[in-house]
């Protein structure tokens, strides 16, 4: 299904009837397709909602440059547009930031599931010396012909970072936004989803999240990575529907 928000072409999928809603948002380059087994489980308890998010699969790109409480924006007018006052809202990786802001604002969301969500990384020693290197070799790539920046840039940072495209800008602006002063701001029932062999965003942030989000409870998918709704689907299933 296709529908126009902001003047953006936005792509999603509706399964179920039910009178509950929940709105699944996929991570950062990911498609609304990879949860769709997992949404037609689901679809027999909730009306599930899955929202390719702008700049991702077949939703437009942004107009502008988007950090986290644009994409936050922009998921309420979504839900405005199609007449949905509440929801549970699951939001994985990049769409766990989206997720922390809608969820700490307190009027849409119900219920709060992050599975592997980003939004809380600390910064490694190596990063932060990355960083500064960065700012004090600025003024000579400055100095240097585009086709060397373009490498120099293409030969430091995460894949995200390297294979952002025309969302390089979004991606930037997104990763320098902590959300954790959000956290204690989200008075609903939260439920924290992580593969234990995650190698993107470890699993002992699970802690941080359990810490400042009261009564949050976490739920570990033993031999899951970054993606436990596809690499341990069984599994990732049987505990979305024993929280859900």
């Amino acid at each position: 299904m296709q529908i126009v928000i902001d003047g953006l072409l936005t792509n999603y999928q509706v399964l179920g009837e039910a009178k509950e809603v929940l709105l699944i948002l996929p991570g950062w380059r990911r498609s609304i397709t990879e949860w769709t087994p997992i949404a037609q489980n689901l679809a027999a308890k909730y009306k599930v909602v899955l929202l390719d998010l702008p700049g991702f699969d077949l939703t437009a790109l942004p107009k502008s440059i988007f950090g986290v409480c644009e994409y936050a924006s922009f998921v309420k007018k979504f839900l405005e547009k199609l007449r949905i006052n509440k929801c549970v809202i699951l939001g994985h990786s990049f769409g766990g930031r989206v997720a922390i802001v809608l969820a700490s604002e307190g009027q849409i969301v119900t219920k709060l599931v992050l599975v592997d969500s980003a939004g809380i990384e600390k910064k490694s020693l190596y990063v932060k010396l990355a960083n500064a290197l960065k700012i004090i070799a600025f003024p000579i790539i400055s100095a240097l012909p585009n086709s060397i920046k373009n490498k120099i840039s293409n030969s430091v940072g995460s894949t995200d970072y390297k294979t952002s495209g025309e969302m390089r800008k979004i991606f930037v602006k997104i990763v320098n936004q902590d959300l954790r002063k959000l956290l204690p701001r989200i008075k609903i029932p939260t439920f924290i989803i992580w593969g234990d062999k995650d190698d993107v965003l470890s699993v002992s942030q699970t802690k941080i999240f359990k810490q400042e989000i009261k009564g949050a409870k976490v739920r570990i998918v033993w031999g899951a990575g970054h993606d436990p709704h596809l690499q341990r689907m069984e599994q990732f299933l049987t505990i979305l529907k024993e929280i859900l």
